[in-house]
């Protein structure tokens, strides 16, 4: 836009660039505005002019000149020390410049100059306000949407150009400017849309219906119109409730606009760190109150560059707030608080614990009729938060669901990383309940978990889900799951057919609103009300057929927006409304408070796991699977073969269990694991083991005890002593719990012990989850596996998932197996089938492979070994497995002779037991004795023999035995190369 003469030129916030060169100070100068520092914004012929908070007492005084001659340009003057140095802008001009450009209509007209402003006469003149005011700029910018909106509606999308999205896109720049923010955001949602519709082109013949996810858009416009339709009212003189004037305009409350909260007795079950789109850094706790059950929420929220130099918000876990103090902000659960008076800290306990399970909601239905009522304020957020007691997650396909006592399910999301967080802290717990957020996803109501109150070993213990790295609630969340993709979702997630069908009639209404309501007609509408007739929803039905009967497509809006949301109503408390046969189902051996529904066929481990790598088999199901597979092995077949069984960690409870009665032979089993060499964990399953004997009973115990405390005491892997050390925990706790008279401090003593340990993993996970530098977390993350405490391990996988850093993952990686964590086994086998993808991760996941010794991730090592991927790397691994890889190993290069060309696999086998060695080679002689290509295979066996003397001369005096007497050029010189080995015949030179 032109200027007048003597006037200032209106611009636009993409034009900045055009005037500011220097994009630093424009984006400094962009915070300051956005922050509210600049104050006094005048006006003054071709001047503007502020003033601008500083770090002084006196605010710096700031002017801009227009010029059109000899190009349009904008001169900066200001008296902070920056511009006296500079002969360019200074960020508190280029703030100047920004709210010229944004909010024009927020500079008062004035007849000279502001008294002290650069350029500016002293004299004070009277000043008038400019013609354009807020109010009026706020009613334009309803109406503008209404009008999209409108439009939209009655015509379709169909019609719609990327000029059409560029106008909508600079449309949500203006409402925000003019404090519209969440017509802003929507309309910057719709934009979005759009834009994804038409970035995908026309779509093939046969696929499937609009490029649009039709529900989407249906939302989005929902929202608009409903918001605009709000605004409409309160512009005309209807007052708005203070917590819709957080959500649909915005407000800076002061003290005075905050409600004040006394005695509240605080547990955070949640701490993340987030940083949004728009460059802010946002950390927040959420806390329940255990006096009402409320939930509050305390946010830090600072512009990136501010929050590198401020000390971080600090996290309250494991600490309980007793009396704390604060105000309130207006808005809906959580409420966001700002503390006055912290209270009383005390260490959080099973006590405080205790609470929280008392004031959670009692069963699903008790969720659901929450999620119910918040959604019936159509401005409310998405998400209700809630604590709701579960004591089961039914696991069905990919999706899990949270199972009350009624057997009432509640969905959780489809998201693999939840998943794995979830299994972490389930494993040897039993759930209680769980803390999170309620919401719908895929048109299913649905939890999102943030921490799970479990029962473990030693009582009751709050155990985080939430990735810190994610935004709570809308980590796993995409878009609304279109056409079959919603069934197939719904139908796995066990959504009732009345859901579905619902779900399906409101899907086709999406549909016509993306086509536009010219199109709407009785033949569409008339199939449509009679599907809600036959779900009892008679006033919905009649609503929708009266709609194609207004011959004005713009009268049928209002009302079909309005039918659109109380079906949404509808299909929550039909959606809701799963129920689990609990007869039907068979708990995880390894996770107690897991059910699945009952196999039908026994498979082996082989089988497990190429389904599991197929995607075809969740873990749970696959924990059954192996603890029946494990149950049905003898007790002397067990003993018999302690390596590999015991180094598989999915059969660890199965063998502690099964040799809790067996007393001196489960002791010696277990001093075999402990002592020879071999991966981790075949050691972590003899700690079991020996865990499993002492709360068994019986003579063996006080030997199963003494065996404890010397891998406590002197074990050198910190894995270990950690598995140790929380092995006496337990026995020590049970037997104080059932001792029939008092045997001093017991249990007590040890929940304090534990309890001061555990407060110095939350300060380090704190560290590690949030230090702003990749040296701090490094150092916390050392601490924590150095600290060597299996509480650390949700910590570790949080940064192992979620860390920006490589570095700080890779080393997470490492300390997870350091710590004997077999939940992250099947990642690691991911990453390393992944070697041709992303080579540094499958590094990381060789090594840690090799420290945790799990013979799930053996056959993929062997694959990397065959495929000649880093080689000393991989038969490292493969060593550090022990006996366990030795004769897969064998199978391998017995199967590809080539590889004992190399020396890693020499080395390999050179560095593994010479007893095992022998055996192994011996065995296979034997087998094939009076086979004809035994012969053939002798200078292979000779080769790998040859890295020990003691195999050299076993492997060597069985050829001889089996290959004397048998006939041909090939047996005889086979058994003179044995010879040779065994020094009966000179070695030629």
């Amino acid at each position: 836009m032109s200027a007048a003469p003597g006037d200032v030129k209106r611009i636009g916030a993409g034009e900045l660039r055009a005037f500011i060169q220097d994009a630093g100070e424009l984006k400094k100068g962009t915070l300051l505005y956005d922050g509210g520092q600049l104050l006094n914004l005048a006006r003054y012929e071709n001047k503007l002019f502020c003033d601008a908070k500083g770090s002084g007492a006196s605010p710096y005084k700031v002017s801009l000149v227009y010029s059109d001659a000899p190009a349009p340009a904008f001169k900066g003057r200001c008296s902070c020390p920056a511009r006296t140095f500079n002969t360019a802008f200074c960020k508190h001009a280029a703030a100047l410049l920004v709210a010229w450009a944004r909010a024009p209509e927020s500079f008062a007209v004035s007849e000279a100059a502001p008294p002290g402003a650069p350029g500016g006469d002293t004299a004070r003149k009277s000043v008038k306000k400019g013609s354009a005011n807020a109010q009026a700029m706020m009613k334009s910018g309803v109406e503008q949407v209404g009008t999209l909106v409108r439009e939209l509606g009655v015509s379709g999308v169909a019609t719609i150009g990327g000029d059409r999205i560029e106008q909508m896109e600079k449309l949500a720049e203006a409402l925000r400017e003019n404090r519209l923010r969440r017509l802003s955001a929507r309309t910057l949602d719709l934009a979005a849309l759009l834009r994804r519709q038409a970035a995908g082109g026309r779509q093939a013949k046969g696929a499937p219906r609009g490029a649009l996810p039709a529900v989407a858009y249906a939302n989005v416009m929902a929202d608009l119109l409903l918001t605009a339709r709000k605004l409409e009212k309160h512009l005309a003189g209807e007052p708005l409730d203070d917590r819709h004037v957080e959500e649909l305009v915005g407000k800076t409350w002061k003290a005075s606009d905050r409600k004040p909260a006394g005695d509240l007795t605080l547990v955070e079950y949640a701490f993340s760190t987030r940083t949004t789109s728009d460059d802010f850094v946002i950390r927040e706790s959420r806390f329940i109150d255990l006096e009402s059950g409320r939930h509050f929420s305390e946010k830090q929220i600072l512009p990136v560059f501010l929050a590198k130099r401020t000390e971080p918000k600090r996290s309250f876990a494991g600490e309980v707030l007793a009396g704390a103090r604060a105000t309130t902000y207006p808005g809906y659960p959580p409420l966001r608080v700002d503390f006055s008076d912290l209270g009383d800290k005390r260490p959080l306990d099973a006590g405080a614990l205790e609470s929280v399970l008392a004031r959670a909601l009692p069963d699903v239905g008790a969720a659901l009729a929450a999620l119910q009522e918040h959604r019936k304020d159509v401005f409310a957020p998405d998400l209700v938060p809630v604590a709701v007691l579960t004591d089961t997650l039914f696991a069905r396909g990919a999706r899990l669901s949270a199972v009350d006592d009624k057997g009432e399910a509640l969905h959780l999301p489809d998201d693999p990383a939840l998943e794995e967080r979830l299994a972490g802290s389930l494993r040897d717990a039993r759930l209680r309940a769980l803390l999170g957020d309620v919401g719908i996803d895929a048109a299913l109501p649905t939890l999102w978990p943030l921490a799970a109150v479990v029962e473990g070993p030693l009582g009751l213990e709050l155990r985080a889900v939430l990735d810190q790295g994610a935004e709570q609630g809308s980590a796993a969340r995409g878009g609304p799951l279109e056409g079959s993709a919603w069934n197939a979702a719904a139908r796995e997630a066990g959504a009732s057919p009345a859901a579905i069908a619902l779900g399906e009639v409101r899907e086709e209404l999406a549909e016509a609103l993306v086509t536009g309501l010219t199109g709407l007609s009785a033949r569409a509408t008339d199939p449509l009300a009679a599907r809600l007739r036959d779900l009892r929803l008679e006033k919905q039905a009649a609503l929708l057929q009266a709609l194609p009967q207004r011959p004005e497509p713009a009268d049928r809006l209002d009302d079909f927006i309005k039918l659109y949301q109380v079906l949404e109503m509808a299909l929550v408390r039909l959606a809701g409304a799963t129920q689990i046969d609990r007869a039907s189902t068979e708990r995880v051996p390894t996770y107690e408070s897991v059910a699945v529904a009952r196999p039908d066929e026994a498979l082996s481990p082989d089988e497990v796991a190429r389904r599991r790598a197929a995607g075809a088999m969740n873990r749970y199901v696959a924990a059954v699977h192996h603890a029946r597979y494990y149950a049905a092995l003898p007790a002397s077949e067990l003993v018999a073969n302690i390596f590999p069984l015991w180094a598989d960690g999915t059969a660890t409870p199965t063998i502690a269990r099964t040799f809790a009665p067996l007393g001196a032979e489960a002791i010696a089993a277990a001093e075999k694991a402990l002592t020879v060499k071999a991966g981790r964990v075949a050691k972590l399953t003899a700690v079991r083991v020996l865990q499993a004997v002492v709360l068994h009973g019986g003579p063996a115990r006080a030997e199963a005890t003494a065996m404890l405390r010397k891998v406590e005491e002197h074990a050198k892997d910190a894995g270990l002593r950690a598995l140790a050390r929380d092995a006496l925990d337990v026995i020590d706790v049970a037997h104080a719990t059932h001792a029939t008279q008092p045997a001093g401090p017991g249990g007590d003593w040890v929940r304090a012990r534990r309890a001061a340990r555990l407060g110095r993993v939350h300060e380090l996970a704190k560290t590690l989850g949030a230090a702003p530098t990749k040296e701090e977390r490094l150092e916390a993350l050392k601490a924590l596996s150095e600290l060597g405490d299996l509480a650390a391990l949700p910590a570790l996988r949080r940064a192992f998932y979620g860390d920006v850093a490589r570095g700080v993952r890779e080393e997470a990686a490492y300390a997870l197996a350091q710590l004997g964590d077999v939940e992250m086994v099947e990642t690691f086998v991911r990453m390393l089938a992944s070697r041709s993808e992303n080579e540094q991760e499958a590094k990381i996941a060789a090594y840690a492979l090799g420290f945790l010794g799990d013979v799930r991730g053996l056959s993929e090592l062997l694959s990397a070994y065959a495929d000649g991927y880093k080689p000393g790397i991989v038969a490292d691994a493969i060593r550090a497995f022990g006996p366990v890889a030795l004769t897969p190993l064998v199978d391998l290069i017995e199967a590809r002779p080539e590889l004992a060309k190399r020396a890693a696999a020499l080395d390999a086998l050179k560095k593994m037991d010479d007893a095992a060695v022998a055996a192994c080679l011996v065995e296979r002689i034997e087998a094939r004795r009076g086979d004809a290509d035994l012969a053939d295979k002798a200078p292979l066996y000779l080769k790998l023999a040859d890295v020990h003397a003691h195999s050299r001369r076993e492997v060597a005096t069985a050829l001889i035995a089996a290959l004397s007497s048998a006939p041909g050029k090939e047996a005889q010189a086979a058994v003179k190369a044995a010879q040779k080995a065994l020094g009966v015949v000179k070695r030629s030179k």
